[in-house]
Order: C-alpha cells, then structure tokens, then sequence
C-alpha cells in the first residue's frame, strides 16, 4: 500500500515535456539501445539510468514509459526506507520515516512558490532513483550485520555500485555505508566482501570508460569538471532544510539529539536496549552515532561544493529521517497509556499538516499532455531541411539530439566565442535561437541583423535560423 500510494502521487501528473539534464538521459538511452549517433553525453554522465531507459525503450520506446519506470523505482525508496528502519530504530520510527520519504512534498515535486528545483516525483533525473538505491543498500547491509554472511556483504557492496553508478554524487554516502561491515565480527572479511561487490559492479564501467575515453576514471574526472552555475553560501542547505526535509522533520531530529545527549550523560544506562530499539541486535546507541555521522559527513561535503542545488543534498534523507522518525516516535513511547495516546495524536497531526501541499498536486490533471516546443520545432524541421544537416545551438540541445536525428554541435555559451562560432556555420546549417536564456545569448536582434541569416520558422520560445546558401 506505501509503494502503491507513494507511486500514484509521483506518477499524477505526468507529462512529456522534459528538460536539458533530462533529455540527456533519455538521449543517452537511445545511444545505447537504437545506435543513435548525433549527440551523446556518455562521457560525463552516470551511466545507469540510460542503461533503465534503454531497457524500457525496448518494450515502448516512449517518454511516457521512461517516466513511469522512474517514478517506480522512485516509490519503492519508501518501502526499503522503512524495511532498513526497522531494523536500525524499530518499527514506529521508521514508519514515520518512510511516510515523510513518501509523502513529503519536496520528494514528490510540490514546491512553494519563489523555491526552485529540477526534481520532481516523477522527474528523470537521478537523484531520487540514487536515493533509493542507496537506501536498497543500507536495508542489506543492515540485514547482513543481523545474520552475518560473507555473501549478503557481496550483494550489499553490488547496491552500494549500482548507487554509484546511478549518480556519481552518491560517492560521499557510498563511503559512508562501507564502514558498516566493520561492525560484522569478522569484520576485514565483512569489508573485503563488500568490496568485492561494488568492484564487480563498477568494473565492467571502469573497463569500458577505459576503452572508450583512454581512462578508468575518465569519466569521473569529465563530470566533475562539467558541474557549472552559481556560486551558494555555505549555509545554503541549512537554509532550506525546512523546505526540502519539512520542519516536522527536523522537529523529529531535535527531539533525537535530545534524546542522544542525554543517553551519553547516563553513560552508565547507555548498556541497557531501550524500548524504541531497532530488531538487528545493533545496540541503538551505536545506530544513532552511525546516523550522524552519516548525516555530518554527507552536509559536509555538499555544502562545501561551490554550486549547490536542493536536489544535491537529497543523499541526507535516509539518516536525516530516520532520526526525525526516531525522535518523532519517542512522543508516542511515554510510560502512560493517557500521554502515549496524546502524543500520537500530536504525531498524527503534524503528519497531515506536513502533507497538506499534496492537493496541489492531485488539483492538476493527471496526465499533462502539452507538448514541449523543441518537439514541435523538430517535427517542421523534419520537413524542412535535408537529413544532412547540422543543427548549432548553446541552449536545451539535448533535447533537439532526442527528438532529431540530425547531428547536434554545442556552441559556447556566451561571450565573443559564441559569435565568432556562429559566423563560421557553413550554408545551409541551422541555428536555433532560444529568446530568453540565463545568459540572454545570442542576442537575436544580432542574429536578425545578419545578412548571412534567414528566419525559418518563429515558435514562442526560440526561432529557427538557416545559413543563407553561398555566402
């Protein structure tokens, strides 16, 4: 019933007009899975989700299908969420935990108004997918510290490479989650076991990355030098925690410091299992000081990147939540039936409250169906210009390499080099001109004036140019 829900409020709503990183991805699909040759990004991108989407573009070769498979997998985070919990803090906690994963409206795509953000519950971006797989990998590490086996570490170490390879960004929690086995009573074997498995999960992409591009790492070291934008504070997420993780959350989370501060000033009955303990045998103290450690580690790193987004800092939901739930729960353990009953009440009640932005998302349409203008712009070209042609643009290409076959070239962004590319288009090439971009160019006042340019065709947002032939 949680998967069910949570899929159905990521799903509502579902469009296919998608944007820039997006169709990257789904291009990148169709790099692997149809041959397509104009554009691709394989070089600087995660490889796994176009490797979901190729695999869906085989049995419905449609956006509409890449969006429904994202949108699964993004429901099922809530269920390991919960199945993870409730080994690590017990059943109530994480309860509460994987209904603010699956509910909360940041992790489904409601935003207040003025808060920008790239992800959405059914978005195809990677971070919700990485999330969940992260949380897949939590879940079996837990459960191989409960019934330890050399095997079920292998599988774990298989997720924690399947999470890397989903988002290359998950490397800070991917580490994190490597010093659980060193909990296992045979741990170097524990940790060497995992290790196994994340190389037989990352070896076959180093080894191709190797091939392709000349380097193991090659790919890692072009992604990193591909992250661009606007410089944030380092206080950055602070600031927005309430917005992306809710205040109810962080509520819970107080509540949990609380508790552990004074745990750790009764050293003496920190031996004893306190009753919101977890069911993996782990002593609950030991659980607590790994969620935040977890959590400090993974703030740390993101808030000392230069361009932050809200999305980036997605990888704190499993120990940010599990505390929030772990503190949220101890409203309801009281020693009296009276105040147990009250405290639930009160937990109830900020739950719902918390939820409440969700109508707006059930007040839209359940199936979007406006269609996006590169769609429209590549269909008239399909009739207008010869399969030969090269398309140059500095904005949303990708999108254009998805819907065309036509060879893309990216030109500079901005700048005297953006101009000086655009004059060396050779007759008969396309430029397309979007009319408002972050750096407001090419200035298409500019483009009009030049003699060497022709307007093909006017949309809302861009205008398509042509060479002029023999000049």
């Amino acid at each position: 019933m949680l998967v069910a829900a949570a899929f159905l409020v990521r799903i509502w709503g579902i469009t296919r007009s998608h944007y820039w990183d997006e169709m990257v991805y789904l291009q990148n699909a169709q790099v692997i899975c149809c041959g397509k040759i104009n554009y691709s990004e394989l070089d600087i991108r995660p490889p796994l989700i176009s490797l979901l989407f190729a695999g869906v573009f085989l049995v419905w070769h449609s956006i509409w299908a890449a969006s429904i498979a994202t949108a699964l997998v993004n429901a099922l985070g809530p269920l390991f969420l919960y199945r993870a919990g409730r080994l690590a803090v017990g059943r109530v906690p994480a309860a509460i935990a994987a209904l603010l994963l699956a509910f909360s409206p940041f992790f489904v795509g409601v935003f207040p108004q003025g808060f920008e953000s790239d992800d959405t519950g059914n978005s195809l971006l990677t971070d919700s997918p990485a999330l969940t797989l992260v949380l897949l990998a939590f879940w079996l590490l837990l459960r191989a510290l409960a019934r330890q086996n050399l095997l079920r570490f292998v599988w774990a170490g298989l997720a924690l490479a399947l999470t890397f390879l989903m988002r290359f960004g998950s490397l800070p929690s991917v580490g994190m989650l490597f010093l659980m086995p060193l909990g296992a009573a045979r741990r170097w074997k524990a940790l060497l076991a995992c290790a196994a498995g994340f190389l037989c999960g990352v070896g076959p992409y180093l080894i191709w990355s190797r091939v392709t591009y000349g380097g193991f790492l090659a790919t890692l070291r072009a992604a990193r030098r591909a992250v661009e934008g606007p410089e944030e504070p380092f206080t950055f997420f602070l600031r927005n925690a309430a917005t992306i993780f809710t205040p109810v959350a962080l509520v819970g989370v107080a509540i949990a410091a609380g508790w552990l501060i004074w745990r750790l000033w009764r050293a003496a009955a920190s031996r004893e299992q306190i009753e919101a303990g977890g069911d993996s045998g782990i002593k609950p103290i030991l659980i607590q000081g790994f969620l935040w450690l977890w959590l400090a580690g993974d703030f740390l790193f993101f808030s000392t990147m230069n361009h932050k987004e809200p999305r980036y800092v997605m990888p704190l939901a499993p120990p940010l939540l599990l505390l929030a739930g772990f503190g949220l729960a101890l409203m309801c353990a009281w020693p009296r039936s009276k105040w147990r009953i009250a405290g639930g009440v009160i937990v109830g009640a900020l739950l719902v409250v918390c939820f409440l932005p969700l109508r707006e998302r059930f007040g839209e349409h359940f199936i979007d169906r406006n269609v996006q203008e590169e769609m429209l712009a590549s269909v008239y070209l399909q009739t207008a210009v010869p399969p030969e042609t090269v398309l140059y643009m500095n904005f949303n290409y990708p999108a254009f390499a998805y819907y065309t076959n036509y060879q893309i070239h990216e030109l500079p962004a901005v700048g005297a080099a953006l101009y000086s590319d655009i004059q060396q288009i050779p007759a008969g090439g396309v430029l397309v001109v979007y009319r408002e971009t972050e750096g407001g160019e090419p200035d298409l006042r500019w483009v009009d004036a030049n003699p060497h340019f022709e307007r093909m065709r006017d949309f809302t947002t861009l205008v398509v140019f042509r060479r002029r032939g023999g000049e």
